[in-house]
């Protein structure tokens, strides 16, 4: 199944999300919110905070391209108060990773990834309209759910926990986020075989999508309704 064009696929956009930790006995947790089944768009899944920046964030942030850093944290916070009560400061984020929607896909997003925490003793209240529930897990204890099937989940959101499950605490994460370059992530999206594989721009079948293509695979297959993550050796 080959990419479709740029010209002929829905136009992404801007969008903005918060993986927002807080310290716990363990190491520290994650929150994840989870978006009413009546919601077309990831309805049913369990997610980040966050949601489209609006002209207003652009204003706020003094600038009028809303597919930027800045308008992205101001997003960021609005959305972290819209949907979990929670106040955060925007220039406390760390940008983490971007994401944009395959071409594929009829709802399109051009999605920043940043971070930022809060104290244990904060209070989450979602508005119980686009968002229903809320908990607090360890990175390790989302995965764990997911495979278990109680704990449903988007690729770019699995394939973050599976990356912050390697570290022991926020100040560690916080680090590696400072220190890297924020990749981007422009996936593939390809249906075979009765499932569906999200190929990423080193996958040896991303460019023709061709799921079949030998090589050192980059993806993420579902397999028994949870995603696997495949990475080069």
């Amino acid at each position: 199944m080959p990419l479709i064009s740029a010209d002929q696929a829905p136009p992404a956009n801007p969008a903005s999300t918060v993986i927002l930790l807080r310290p716990a006995n363990n190491g520290f947790e994650v929150l994840l919110l989870l978006r009413a089944k009546a919601i077309k768009f990831a309805g049913g899944a369990w997610v980040f905070p966050g949601g489209r920046i609006d002209p207003e964030d652009g204003e706020n942030a003094g600038t009028d391209n809303l597919d930027s850093y800045a308008a992205a944290s101001i997003a960021a916070a609005r959305e972290s108060e819209e949907e979990a009560g929670l106040t955060l400061d925007p220039e406390s984020f760390v940008e983490y990773s971007h994401w944009t929607t395959p071409l594929a896909e009829k709802k399109r997003f051009s999605t920043w990834f940043l971070l930022g925490d809060v104290d244990s003793s904060c209070t989450v209240t979602v508005d119980d309209g686009e968002i229903v529930e809320y908990q607090w897990l360890t990175p390790q204890q989302a995965i764990d759910e997911h495979r278990s099937k109680t704990l449903k989940i988007l690729p770019p959101t699995y394939l973050t926990l599976l990356e912050l499950a390697q570290f022991e605490d926020i100040a560690e994460v916080r680090n590696f986020a400072a220190e890297r370059s924020a990749p981007r992530f422009f996936p593939n999206m390809v249906f075979h075989d009765k499932t569906v594989s999200v190929l990423y721009q080193d996958d040896p079948g991303y460019k023709d999508g061709n799921a079949h293509a030998e090589g050192d695979q980059h993806r993420m297959t579902m397999i028994d309704d949870c995603w696997h993550y495949i990475q080069p050796r």
